[in-house]
């Protein structure tokens, strides 16, 4: 997808809109060219891995960052030149940034407090959002006596009792551990759900992104390469890059002439489309083994090499007669009894479920 593709094309005006921005750091390029929109009450993340741009694109929305070139608008506003404390944003950082000698109430009412609102109201709106994120009953305790999951439930409560209209939010979860990375996911989701608002997060797991946003914007190299839906982002990658990072999927090369595909490790089927190197794109739980490859109308063989049992399906590695590696998950278990190392195998997937990007 070109640099200038990546634009909205939901109907709506669009609560957010970046326009041709990019960063420059001396002579590095962090953020190139990068035009997307954000809707009222999305839910977007922005993925990718570890420098490509993702935070620096995020301060940038908040003000923290000025752009080398490029506009932001939020609700209709040119705000590209205002600083953080004069947009209708607020951020979570990673760090979360709570102050130890505060309590949680303290922290929570900090904005409120330099903002000069009134105590009435300060109060009422810290004890709305404490409800909200659960911890009214650790309001009078210091933060520092806090879990790493409740501290950052402070952090999203500070940010919230601002009220703003794009609430942003920098890998909020990833000091976590696994199983109350999964818990917060569940909280923000039913936080996003009561409040009803816009957040932007950024992160590197792409099971974060999947559960948690309503769309998602995959960055590559300082650019957003695709973005749409999690299930579009998932089915119907456009790029190789995008169809490994986002979940595993198996490639297979090969060519398009006249209308027929044939790949480099065997196997030709029609396809539409011009002439060109292609990649056949096959995510592993769309695949079939032994008995079951039966129901495939593309089938190959190879040699079966490693079996894993995985809790909810079984992972099957298959090495083909070029030396290409093949990944297939079943959730039928019975097969484990009856496929083992060694054997030659035939495994196939049906021609309805692949995807056929350009071998770039």
């Amino acid at each position: 997808m070109s640099q200038g593709s990546n634009i909205r094309a939901d109907q709506g005006q669009p609560l957010v809109r970046l326009r041709n921005l990019s960063m420059n750091f001396g002579s590095v390029a962090a953020v190139r060219g990068i035009n997307l929109d954000v809707l009222s009450r999305d839910f977007l993340a922005i993925l990718g891995p570890s420098g490509c741009g993702k935070t620096t694109l995020l301060r940038m929305i908040g003000g923290f960052i000025e752009p080398s070139s490029g506009t932001i608008e939020i609700d209709g506003a040119d705000v590209t030149r205002l600083g953080p404390e004069r947009r209708p944003t607020n951020m979570v950082f990673q760090g979360y940034g709570l102050f130890p000698h505060m309590s949680v109430r303290q922290n929570v009412g900090y904005g409120l407090r330099i903002a000069k609102v009134p105590q009435d109201e300060t109060d009422a709106r810290v004890a709305e959002v404490l409800d909200l994120v659960r911890l009214r009953d650790l309001a009078e305790r210091g933060v520092e006596q806090l879990s790493g999951g409740q501290q950052q439930r402070v952090a999203l409560a500070r940010a919230l009792v601002m009220r703003p209209k794009v609430l942003l939010l920098d890998e909020p979860l990833a000091a976590l551990d696994l199983k109350l990375r999964q818990a917060m996911q569940e909280e923000l989701r039913r936080i996003r759900h009561e409040v009803g608002g816009t957040f932007v997060f950024v992160t590197h797991d792409q099971g974060e992104a999947l559960g948690l946003a309503n769309r998602i914007a995959v960055m590559e190299a300082g650019c957003v390469v695709q973005e749409g839906s999690p299930q579009e982002i998932y089915t119907q990658p456009s790029t190789r890059f995008v169809s490994t990072f986002i979940g595993e999927a198996n490639l297979f090369p090969g060519e398009c002439r006249g209308g027929q595909i044939t790949l480099r490790s065997g196997g030709t089927f029609d396809a539409p489309g011009s002439d060109a190197r292609v990649l056949v794109v096959v995510r592993p739980e769309d695949m079939h083994i032994g008995a079951n490859a039966t129901d495939s109308d593309i089938v190959m063989q190879g040699v079966l090499y490693d079996i894993v049992y995985l809790g909810a399906f079984v992972r099957y590695q298959v090495r083909l007669h070029d030396g290409q590696n093949v990944m297939i998950h079943s959730i039928d278990r019975t097969l484990q009894d009856t496929l083992f190392p060694g054997a030659e195998i035939s495994f196939g997937w049906s021609s309805t479920i692949h995807r056929i990007i350009p071998d770039d």
